[in-house]
């Protein structure tokens, strides 16, 4: 049996792709979504997906710049995050007005997956879908209601609903809810032929599933990017829906009488056996330091490059680095103060003493006590102030840190792109890493 994957096309009219795989022996690929939603042109965007596979697979992100004609997709590989099943890779920063489109697509040695293109484009204003809401579901007549709380009117597209898991429809360009107002989707089984009671309506707002009134059922809402909106989760059915379930003012469901496509009325029995079922609350953002991460290290200009690959600033006090193997805050060549803070997708930049002459602009905090070659053995750690090894690199087979080896010259030891592999790569310092680079030798 075949599964169909869509997902949202952040910017484009409608989908026209699709995504097959085999359930088993399988490899599916869901919840495709980027951060952060609105991209400035100093921001790299985080892709992550929810890959499963019965078979041991390989992740790959392609994209490219859509503005240039002929261009090519450029492959990134997807590592494991920190979250079940999922993997994320790096679109590195880009320029003011450039459209990114960009896929996933997972191989394993039977089958493989393709998401559907998604995209963004670098300055584009950001819009806030949070003032959204699921607002009327009804198994009977077969609708779902959403409603816009906010002031100003809100282009759906790319937006899409999910039921139980799978996406059932998708905003194109043509449709917009105005503050204030309703837009009203009816299911194809209602619409899809004559004499049906919804026979003729727009086929942009007309969702491929079916709804039930007497079944469990999860209706979720999410933005062009992946995020989700809002989430109605019946998990336990208590009683068959007389009519609707109905959103009240206070933000909670209620079994209400239906007003398809106009304000509610005010139930009075509360919908049981859901699983949250409040009108959501804007979530705030948890610190994750796993998203501290040692960069690029540099011998010939003796710079230690740090990057924060989340969406919040991270104050990194207390944080230190050792060198080959001699560990222990007692042995750092470099601790954070209460001054450093690595900005969201931004960098922190050390340089070794060595250099201190060079760079008469560097604050004192931000130098290392150490030297750093780029012909010998090395082991760089970086540790939370707990003592806990946040990141390292190691270069080397000898089992011996500091013994000469094969001179990288003027190339850095650079993550490709920002967060990912190691590669041998040109310098960037407190910049975007370059997206490939080429093996690091260890002899």
């Amino acid at each position: 049996m075949k599964k169909i994957l869509f997902v949202a096309l952040a910017l484009i009219v409608g989908l026209a792709s699709c995504v097959k795989d085999e359930k088993y022996p399988g490899i599916s690929i869901t919840g495709v979504s980027y951060t952060p939603t609105a991209v400035t042109e100093n921001t790299d965007v985080t892709v992550k997906a929810v890959i499963t596979s019965f078979e041991t697979f390989t992740a790959t992100l392609y994209y490219m710049d859509a503005n240039l004609a002929g261009g090519t997709m450029t492959p990134v590989e997807m590592i494991p995050a920190n979250e079940r099943d999922t993997y994320a890779a790096v679109i590195p920063a880009m320029p003011n007005d450039t459209k990114v489109v960009f896929y996933v697509k997972a191989v394993n040695d039977k089958a493989e997956a393709v998401s559907a293109e998604m995209d963004y484009t670098v300055g584009a204003v950001a819009v806030d879908y949070s003032v959204l809401r699921l607002n009327e579901l009804n198994g009977n007549d077969k609708f779902i209601e959403i409603y816009n709380a906010g002031a100003e009117a809100i282009n759906m597209a790319g937006c899409y609903i999910q039921k139980d898991g799978e996406q059932n429809w998708l905003g194109a360009a043509d449709v917009t809810i105005e503050a204030g107002g309703y837009l009203l989707l009816y299911s194809i089984d209602v619409c899809e032929a004559e004499g049906m009671p919804h026979y003729g309506y727009p086929e942009s707002l007309i969702f491929s599933s079916g709804l039930s009134a007497k079944k469990n059922v999860r209706i979720q809402l999410f933005t062009p990017a992946g995020q989700s909106i809002d989430d109605f989760n019946l998990v336990d059915i208590q009683m068959t829906a007389p009519a609707s379930y109905s959103r009240n003012a206070d933000g909670k469901w209620y079994h209400a009488d239906a007003t398809p496509g106009a304000q509610n009325v005010e139930g009075t029995e509360l919908v049981e056996g859901l699983e949250g079922g409040d009108t959501p609350e804007p979530p705030t953002p948890q610190p994750d330091y796993t998203n501290i991460v040692l960069n690029e290290l540099n011998g010939d200009t003796k710079f230690i490059e740090i990057y924060n690959m989340g969406d919040l600033d991270l104050p990194l006090e207390g944080m230190y680095i050792c060198k080959d193997g001699n560990e222990g805050l007692e042995n750092a060549k470099w601790v954070a103060d209460a001054t450093v803070v690595a900005p969201a997708h931004g960098y922190i930049l050390l340089y070794s003493e060595d250099v201190l002459v060079d760079h008469p602009e560097q604050p004192e905090n931000l130098f290392f006590s150490s030297g750093l070659s780029g012909k010998k053995t090395i082991r760089m750690a970086l540790f939370m102030a707990d003592g806990t090894e946040r990141d390292a690199f190691e270069r080397g087979t000898t089992g011996e840190w500091g013994q000469t080896i094969s001179n990288v010259g003027e190339k850095s030891y650079a993550r490709t792109p920002d967060g990912g592999a190691w590669k041998l790569a040109d310098a960037t310092p407190n910049a975007a890493n370059p997206a490939e680079g080429e093996d690091i030798p260890q002899e």
